[in-house]
């Protein structure tokens, strides 16, 4: 009897100690796990603003304007991080190594993006920033300094900052401040470009008319606020959009104006765009409209087009030796249906992601109809996908509008 009493109160003994230990382990063991998590976040957001970075100076090393540099880091990012620029520092790096390659002979150190906030912001040095961009470019792939190989060399490159946004809230701790926080340098050729011109713009395959209006929350006008969106169900608020204004030229929107965009190659329209005479069909459409879209992927498909090769990319309607989709350019619509299960998959993808979509902008067409329209492209807008109705007669985009665009060195085109 007493053996067993004495059997129990050691159970009960070793239960209390077994919570005791439990008790004073798992405050630590939550600490470690949430350390993990944090760092693997900081690691794995390190990763994705190297190679945003890379991605920015390559399309600067190519001609690119700094705004364009800076919406392809964006772009290649928008899926994984915060786009606000509360949380970006961005800089253009652009210059030219003497002919000893010793020292610059043009420098410049721009701020293109940011509102000077970020941990990295109040940290940059730019006398250390030229430091590390001249000893880049006086190394070789294997780590060598030969002398001389930087000579006359021009160059383009970026420095990027970003603070992480922490998964577990920790921003606020102020021993995290500056650990939530990364940077990169990125520097490459310039590729032999002398001038700050591109050979082409990318873009989507969607025109927009430059005489159209901004939308209006009750109107019979055909710029109107619409609520029978097939997506997305039910339709966004119109007064949620407090950035917006109403019956506003496009050749005057800011950022956050809405537009509702008709289909139809008629005033106020918009129309889905064919990058050749070889791909109008429906599945091409849908393919151009993937992203990252294939606007200048000329690489030869099977077939023929105009007794050339096939490919997917620009060429001008009516001269086939353009492949450079600039202003001044002709585009011809696509005759094909979008309003398919693939066709809707692909706009609600962009609407959900909040993709920024560079897009045409015209203000002539050639006063044909069907598959001989075309649209003079007037200039480039980027703009964001908000919602969509493909059926019935009277299909339209609802889209913001984030800013003009003239990052393929488009000189001549106006920024109100």
């Amino acid at each position: 009897m007493i053996n067993n009493r004495q059997q129990t109160i050691n159970k009960l003994h070793d239960k209390g100690q077994s919570l005791v230990e439990i008790a004073l382990f798992l405050p630590i063991f939550l600490v470690i796990i949430a350390g993990l998590v944090e760092v693997s976040n900081i690691l794995v957001t390190q990763n994705s603003i190297h190679n945003a970075t890379r991605v920015g100076t390559r399309f600067g090393s190519n001609g690119g304007q700094d705004e364009g540099m800076v919406l392809s880091v964006q772009n290649a990012v928008t899926e994984v991080l915060d786009l606000e620029e509360g949380y970006w520092d961005m800089w253009s790096i652009r210059g030219k190594v003497n002919e000893a390659g010793s020292d610059f002979e043009d420098w410049e150190f721009v701020h293109v993006f940011g509102e000077q906030q970020t941990q990295v912001f109040t940290n940059v040095v730019e006398a250390d920033i030229r430091e590390q961009v001249l000893e880049n470019l006086q190394t070789d792939d294997d780590g060598n300094t030969p002398s001389g190989i930087a000579g006359d060399l021009a160059f383009v490159g970026m420095y990027v900052g970003h603070d992480i946004d922490s998964i577990l809230g920790m921003n606020a701790l102020e021993e995290l401040a500056g650990v939530n926080s990364v940077k990169s340098l990125s520097v490459m050729r310039k590729n032999g470009v002398e001038d700050v011109v591109t050979e082409g713009c990318t873009a989507f395959p969607i025109a927009v008319d430059e005489n159209i209006r901004s939308v209006a929350e009750n109107t019979d006008a055909e710029n109107r606020w619409r609520t029978d969106f097939d997506y997305p169900s039910p339709p966004p608020n119109y007064l949620s959009y407090i950035d917006h204004r109403p019956e506003i030229s496009f050749l005057e929107a800011r950022e956050g104006y809405l537009y509702n965009i008709q289909n139809g190659a008629s005033s106020g329209g918009k129309g889905w765009l064919a990058w050749n005479e070889c791909v109008g069909s429906a599945t091409d459409l849908q393919g151009s409209l993937i992203w990252p879209g294939n606007s200048n992927d000329h690489t030869p498909i099977p077939g023929s087009c105009n007794q050339g090769p096939k490919f997917e990319g620009f060429m001008e309607a009516g001269d086939d030796t353009d492949l450079d989709m600039h202003v001044d350019d002709w585009i011809a619509v696509s005759t094909g249906n979008i309003n398919s299960g693939p066709g809707r998959d692909i706009l609600q993808d962009h609407i959900e992601i909040g993709r920024n979509l560079r897009v045409i902008v015209y203000n002539q067409t050639n006063g044909q109809t069907g598959s001989n329209s075309a649209y003079l492209i007037s200039r480039f807008a980027i703009m964001r996908l908000i919602g969509y109705r493909l059926s019935g007669n009277e299909s339209f985009i609802m889209a913001e509008f984030i800013r003009w665009d003239n990052s393929c060195g488009q000189d001549t085109q106006i920024t109100p």
